[in-house]
């Protein structure tokens, strides 16, 4: 069941004081439907999604918005540069995505032996731990290979994906990789512009402008939308 079916779910059995029964399953099942044509769209987004990447019998974890904004505050407060800079965010792949793995390396020190316990467990090429690094961040031979890090507003992202497509704030920082962050921010930017454009095009003529059809993941969105609010109508008892 998609994360996105559960929150849902639950936001629901709050709001209506509905206790789930084998009547239920048949809507659950139609909803979750709708959300894999959202948040499963790619064979790709489903794997960055839920499977770490293996090197030497470690795992290695796509990069997260919580691991980006702690990587950048550890290299200044640190005053971690150069190569050593490569090493801490190879070694910070490693860590599962949960916020307890982050608060435990909260210590330069400790951090540092891990790094170097790290160092010995891999004996492996370089284009080995490269394409690894690679996965993790989402890079490819069409993104042209760049890894350098964008100074982003995380904090404004995140409240604009909570407002457009719901989960919580955890969900976003600790378990949704960067790249599918980037995605559905720019899937949500892109109707923000088209809808500018088509407001400026009958502000020109004085006639009535359509804006492109939204993509795939905001259909499926919507339709996720209206999904829940019928589930809502029947848990309520309402015609």
């Amino acid at each position: 069941m998609q994360q996105m079916t559960k929150e849902a779910i639950k936001t629901l059995q709050k709001k209506t004081n509905h206790a789930l029964s084998v009547e239920d399953f048949d809507l659950i099942e139609e909803l979750d439907a709708i959300a894999n044509g959202f948040a499963g769209v790619t064979k790709s987004e489903r794997r960055l999604l839920s499977t770490p990447f293996e090197l030497c019998g470690i795992k290695f974890y796509p990069l997260t918005v919580a691991k980006s904004l702690w990587y950048t505050e550890k290299c200044e407060e640190w005053e971690v540069e150069g190569s050593k800079q490569d090493g801490l965010l190879f070694w910070l792949l490693s860590l599962p995505n949960t916020e307890a793995e982050l608060d435990t390396y909260s210590e330069q020190k400790r951090a540092d032996k891990a790094v170097k316990k790290l160092g010995r467990q891999l004996h492996c090429t370089q284009k080995e731990m490269t394409d690894v690094y690679h996965k993790c961040l989402g890079i490819t031979e069409e993104s042209g290979g760049e890894s350098k890090a964008q100074d982003t507003d995380y904090g404004g992202m995140v409240a604009v994906l909570l407002r457009e497509y719901g989960g919580t704030p955890d969900e976003w920082l600790y378990e949704t990789p960067i790249e599918m962050i980037s995605a559905l921010f720019k899937a949500y930017s892109d109707k923000v512009n088209a809808e500018n454009d088509a407001g400026r095009r009958a502000s020109a003529s004085k006639g009535k402008a359509v804006a492109p059809p939204p993509s795939k993941k905001l259909a499926a969105l919507a339709k996720f939308r209206e999904k829940v609010k019928q589930i809502e109508q029947v848990w309520r008892g309402e015609p």
